[in-house]
């Protein structure tokens, strides 16, 4: 094709045919813009695909980041229920002072052991870092999914809060040595016999006038209510990835 308008153009200069060799100009001119409109044009229709392969591949990355913060979720609740458990049936054998203290501590720190939620933020962090957040066509689907990360913030924020708390107050004692951290199973290990036969030694779980008696219940009873709290976040996180959830698994499920 090229080499016959090659002869054309080559025809109409030797015999002179100006109009004719215009003519020829104007079509050779229309179909290099031709060209390069079809050019641009499958360009760009590959590159839209390329963007909804990446649309795609997101929203089952984004699942599977889901999918992995409610087993942690899971695991988490359980655990806060377990603390509930143990820190409730702590106060019972507190109050009978059937037990001796070395159950007593190993139980409490037991009770007061906090995990911390680490939520999978690879996906989205991608997507905005990238800024490919233009890629995402579904619009509802983008702003739930911006609202979700703001409100998860919020949630562990509260977390955050609530861990501290309860380790303040785990070790807000006056004297550690009196309350009896030494009698915890792993210290014991790593202190020895001998240091430990010198260390002071209280009853104060004998007796439930002993302040360290009163702080020891009340901190019971206050981790009882952090865990519950704990509870109540994990809920609220569930309640607002659900929806969100269910979206991703048919978006991702349409692709296979």
């Amino acid at each position: 094709m090229i080499q016959l308008f090659r002869k054309l153009r080559h025809r109409l200069l030797r015999e002179k045919k100006i109009t004719g060799y215009i003519g020829y100009a104007i079509g050779e001119i229309v179909l290099v813009v031709i060209g390069i409109l079809l050019a641009l044009s499958i360009n760009n229709w590959n590159e839209e695909r390329k963007d909804r392969r990446t649309e795609a591949a997101y929203y089952c990355k984004l699942l599977a980041d889901f999918e992995r913060d409610l087993r942690n979720i899971r695991t988490l609740y359980e655990e806060s229920e377990y603390k509930i458990a143990t820190s409730k049936k702590l106060l019972i054998d507190l109050e009978q002072m059937q037990k001796d203290k070395a159950y007593l501590i190993n139980q409490y720190i037991q009770s007061l052991r906090t995990n911390v939620f680490v939520p999978s933020k690879a996906t989205i962090s991608e997507i905005i870092s990238s800024g490919n957040l233009n890629i995402l066509t579904r619009e509802v689907l983008k702003d739930q999914l911006l609202r979700y990360y703001a409100e998860l913030d919020k949630y562990l924020y509260q977390l955050e809060i609530n861990r501290t708390q309860t380790l303040d107050k785990a070790f807000s004692y006056e004297n550690e040595l009196i309350l009896g951290y030494q009698l915890a199973d792993y210290v014991q290990g790593t202190l020895g016999p001998e240091i430990l036969s010198f260390l002071p030694e209280s009853n104060w779980h004998l007796d439930k006038e002993d302040p360290y008696f009163k702080q020891f219940q009340n901190d019971l009873v206050f981790f009882v209510i952090m865990s519950e709290r704990e509870k109540q976040h994990f809920d609220n996180i569930l309640n607002e990835m659900d929806p969100l959830y269910t979206q991703l698994q048919d978006l991702c499920q349409s692709q296979t």
